[in-house]
């Protein structure tokens, strides 16, 4: 399947949509959008997106769509931002589940979460929990002082790059279960840390610092210290 043209992505959601086995094109828009309280569910199909982002999750309250949370979730296949971040949600609530899927981005920047244009001002930020299984995630997180973000690592997934580099979001955790690792790329501002390895030896520093709420209770386990991470970092 193929798309042309500005506001063609590759699969609109405003119902529930289940693709398997497929490939899609959007050459002139997103791979994908799910608006409002709808989803998408891929299963070992080729999306990908020449325009804006990958994959937008909104709600434009236009009427076509019920408020609520928009979901995303694929398994196997892969999934192309020829430009922007791969995954941009805005003015919703979302759940982005991946398993085995191939990612690529040009950008740098895997998730971003934050105002856009729909919705109210100061009101129209979003909270994405972003949970990831047997993934190879590259790219950053972003997110603006209005959103939240909760990423979740299981079973053999690695993240490489930053999280929350420029201390914006309004709060941001990051949970690693005893497989999982991140592979930090630029100085990270986390509001809660939790990880099954407490040595913190599935995290690689590379000489860039990893900042958390002392204060927050869910950091408890931290005890307000500073740990010399690998590669020597705090």
């Amino acid at each position: 399947m193929h798309t042309v043209g500005d506001g063609s992505p590759g699969i609109y959601s405003t119902g529930d949509i289940n693709v398997s086995d497929a490939t899609l094109t959007a050459t002139g828009s997103e791979a994908a959008v799910v608006e409002g309280k709808n989803t998408i569910t891929l299963n070992n199909t080729t999306l990908s997106g020449a325009k804006k982002q990958g994959v937008m999750l909104y709600q434009s309250f236009s009427g076509n769509a019920e408020v609520g949370t928009s979901k995303f979730t694929m398994n196997g296949g892969s999934l192309t931002a020829e430009e922007g971040p791969l995954f941009y949600v805005t003015n919703t609530e979302s759940i982005i589940k991946l398993n085995n899927a191939k990612l690529q981005q040009n950008s740098g920047i895997l998730l971003n979460v934050g105002a856009g244009i729909w919705g109210n001002q100061g009101a129209n930020g979003a909270t994405v929990e972003f949970n990831v299984q047997n993934q190879l995630l590259d790219g950053d997180i972003v997110c603006d002082a209005i959103s939240n973000v909760q990423l979740i690592l299981q079973q053999n997934s690695k993240l490489n790059g930053s999280i929350n580099k420029e201390n914006t979001a309004k709060s941001l955790s990051l949970t690693l279960d005893k497989t999982s690792s991140w592979n930090v790329t630029a100085n990270s501002y986390l509001t809660t840390l939790t990880t099954a390895d407490s040595t913190l030896s599935n995290i690689t520093d590379n000489g860039f610092t990893i900042y958390y709420d002392a204060n927050n209770i869910a950091n408890q386990w931290l005890e307000n210290n500073t740990y010399i991470l690998r590669d020597g970092a705090n």
